[in-house]
């Protein structure tokens, strides 16, 4: 299987973040009668631009501050690409219920049945021996914050609390 071809836009922020990483990463500002000086470099603080005393001091003030500036945003770019990703991925998830069975109580009443879900109950969220339908009953009702596992199907807060100790389940069962 191929991967897509990056977009223009993300070629784009690809190079900058590749002349990013490839550039000094310590700059400071100097003066003197030639003007104002941009300085970059760990050793010796290498002329990178000169600007004119003459220059517009808004024009002076965005290219003196230019790298710090361009840092900040990439690194910006890259936290809000990160809660992008994770929103998406919550979207994908809560999207994934809507094709869920509404009877969450008959549901969670053949879970509590299941050895495997039990055992569950016992290694994660501490169901003591022995393994009784009762106790498993109550364990969960306890769980979920709910007297009844009718709520489950009257109470959406209830019915996503639901939702989640059934995924931790079933992620629980993937890797055991």
């Amino acid at each position: 299987m191929t991967e897509p071809q990056p977009s223009p836009s993300q070629r784009r922020l690809d190079a900058i973040r590749n002349r990013l990483s490839q550039a000094s990463k310590e700059w400071s500002i100097s003066a003197d009668a030639e003007g104002t000086h941009l300085l970059a470099g760990n050793n010796g603080q290498e002329t990178i631009a000169i600007i004119p005393k003459a220059a517009n001091l808004d024009d002076t003030e965005l290219a003196l501050r230019a790298p710090e500036d361009l840092r900040w945003t990439i690194e910006l770019y890259g936290k809000l690409a990160t809660r992008l990703r994770a929103a998406e991925r919550e979207l994908l998830r809560l999207r994934s219920h809507q094709n869920d069975p509404k009877n969450y109580a008959a549901e969670c009443a053949m879970k509590c049945k299941e050895p495997a879900f039990k055992k569950f109950l016992e290694e994660r969220h501490g169901l003591e021996r022995p393994l009784t339908d009762e106790r498993v009953n109550t364990r969960v009702r306890s769980l979920l914050k709910v007297s009844s596992r009718s709520k489950l199907n009257e109470d959406a807060a209830a019915a996503a609390r639901w939702r989640d100790l059934r995924d931790e389940f079933d992620a629980w069962r993937r890797n055991g």
